[in-house]
């Protein structure tokens, strides 16, 4: 039989992550307003959230269900399961970052999705995918302008798949395409 004390703890997880999942997630409802480096670097951001809450619902967990005295095994359990998403994000180099980026310029120019793959300077194969989205509204700060969100995933051979923030991609007055 359960612990009403574990019970309690599984509660209270499940409470704070509901509360706390909206926060840190590393793919948004809408399209992101920075460049395709900075909407990476801002789930990166999201990611190290992400897993300092892991860390901190274990311990809780740890330290209800071990009557105190699992506090800082529930902590490193925690701060694992949130890191996990963060290991492909994190893993990216400036190089991987402008690959990202250019793709998104060529598939939202193209309205084709862009494959990407290739060897990364830490040697581990990277697939990336980048697909447009039909036209989107563009936002006040790039209206009367066609502009079309790119959905893109990342894969890290031995780390692991991640998908990215959407990112706006705008036509320029001159026809080129740039992030939002």
């Amino acid at each position: 039989m359960i612990s009403t004390r574990v019970m309690r703890a599984a509660g209270l997880a499940l409470s704070l992550s509901a509360v706390l999942g909206g926060c840190v997630g590393t793919r948004s409802g809408s399209p992101a307003a920075s460049g395709g480096a900075g909407s990476v670097e801002a789930a990166i951001g999201r990611c190290i959230a992400s897993t300092l809450v892991g860390a901190g619902i274990g311990a809780l967990i740890g330290a209800a269900a071990g009557g105190g005295q699992r506090t800082g095994v529930g902590a490193a359990v925690g701060a694992g399961v949130g890191g996990l998403a963060c290991a492909v994000l994190t893993a990216l180099d400036a190089q991987d970052k402008e690959r990202i980026r250019n793709a998104q310029i060529a598939a939202a120019a193209t309205n084709r999705p862009q494959y990407l793959a290739y060897q990364g300077s830490d040697g581990r194969q990277r697939e990336i995918t980048v697909r447009p989205t039909a036209p989107v509204t563009a936002p006040a700060p790039v209206a009367n302008r066609i502009c079309r969100a790119t959905d893109t995933s990342a894969t890290i051979a031995g780390t692991g798949s991640t998908e990215l923030p959407q990112q706006l991609v705008c036509r320029t007055g001159n026809g080129d395409w740039l992030p939002a």
